[in-house]
């Protein structure tokens, strides 16, 4: 039988009444005190369930039962980009609460902090940090829009937080599995119309910066022969990297999604232009093969125009395999309940692939109804919800009797 799914979209809506954006979406910013408040609501409904909130010092809200036993963890963030929409991240969060309730026993939530990339330009930093592929150092490196440190703004984050106990260390030799449910970030599995979907794959994002460095002149007085444009050069790598984006498809992306230049003036041939390149793949060392082929055309364009290129590599990681036995447990689990659901892969981070590195874990998507993501237009199916719930409370008590640490040969 489907739940019904009311309760989780109320406390959607809730965590939406939080910090509503200007222009009709949600703004809770990484590390900020809206999405401080976001966790202590969720601290809240937790308790309600029978679990213990406390927050581990990288900003993560664990809400767990009480002992030290191995729990079946789930859940996601709820942090936003700018005016971003209501289910990314919350929609997780919310269920993997309420099937914690429903399903009772050793189950528990996760809710990772500072997801999402856009305010300094680094995303899934809880989980990355607690899972350490991240370091301090890295964190203190990251700027936000106004300048300000990464590690004061999480000082000043866990601050906020002081209502909820504090850990001395993230307990991660509590999850025996982690299951992070998703509103999809595209109209794949509508158009397959199927309610829910499995990732397999998860990509690995690699990032560069490209600065050109011409000569700043007249635009009126300086003849086409002699300028040494920093603007037509990064322009042509720009439309380089689509083309290229459109004959690695569908297994590789490429996008050039920052776009600056010196001195941006009407009248002034441009005399830097910084390009800031997203490439990512759901096959090993295919981003990575897109990129030196997107850079040897940048140098030629460069020396075409006699411009001088600096380049800057930002990170780079290959895609994560997620766990088959769990892709498989989420499959029979649907299959038992009669809700229709397909395997896929993700483009977008998540915090479970991180956590993959130290437990089984499955990242599922829910339906969305219009493929709009990271918009006020999010939408999806109080069916599709429900289908959800009742299929992680399934997972969850399938994985509760069966797996342990040791059986499950995850951690790795």
């Amino acid at each position: 039988m489907i739940p019904d799914a009311g309760r989780v979209l109320d406390r959607i809506d809730e965590l939406f009444a939080l910090a509503p954006g200007e222009g009709g979406g949600a703004t809770r910013p990484a590390f900020s005190e809206a999405e401080a408040r976001a966790m202590l609501l969720v601290a809240g409904w937790a308790r309600e369930a029978g679990l213990e909130p406390a927050v581990d010092p990288h900003g993560n809200l664990w809400c767990l039962p009480p002992g030290d036993a191995p729990c079946v963890t789930g859940g996601s963030h709820v942090d936003t980009v700018p005016d971003g929409g209501r289910y990314d991240g919350p929609l997780g969060t919310v269920l993997a609460v309420e099937a914690a309730a429903r399903v009772g026993g050793n189950r528990g939530v996760l809710v990772c902090a500072a997801e999402e990339a856009s305010r300094f330009g680094a995303g899934t930093l809880g989980s990355r940090t607690m899972t350490g592929k991240i370091s301090d150092e890295d964190l203190s490196r990251l700027r936000d829009a106004t300048g300000r440190d990464a590690l004061s703004v999480r000082s000043a984050y866990l601050d906020f937080l002081r209502e909820l106990p504090r850990m001395e260390r993230a307990p991660l030799e509590r999850i025996s599995s982690h299951v992070e449910a998703h509103i999809e970030q595209r109209a794949d599995l509508r158009d397959r119309d199927l309610s829910l979907g499995v990732a397999t794959t998860v990509a690995g994002p690699v990032r560069h910066r490209l600065r050109f460095v011409g000569e700043v002149a007249h635009a009126g007085e300086t003849p086409v022969a002699r300028r040494r444009d920093a603007l037509c050069a990064a322009a042509e790598t720009v439309l380089l990297a689509e083309r290229l984006g459109q004959r690695y498809a569908p297994e590789t992306t490429a996008t050039a999604g920052t776009f600056e230049i010196r001195p941006n003036s009407l009248t002034s041939i441009p005399g830097e232009a910084d390009v800031g390149l997203d490439i990512r793949g759901v096959r090993p060392g295919r981003a990575r093969l897109l990129l030196e082929e997107l850079l040897g055309g940048a140098r030629e364009a460069a020396e075409k125009r006699g411009v001088r290129l600096e380049e800057r590599p930002l990170s780079a990681s290959e895609p994560t395999e997620m766990d088959e036995a769990m892709v498989t447990a989420f499959e029979d689990a649907c299959a038992r309940l009669g809700v229709s659901c397909g395997r896929c892969v993700s483009f977008a981070g998540h915090d479970a692939q991180h956590l993959a590195a130290v437990a089984p874990a499955a990242l599922v998507f829910v339906a969305s109804e219009n493929g709009v993501s990271h918009a006020p237009g999010e939408a999806v199916a109080g069916r599709d919800v429900g289908a959800a719930l009742a299929v992680l409370c399934a997972l969850v008590e399938g994985l509760q009797r069966e797996r342990t640490p040791q059986e499950a040969g995850g951690r790795r």
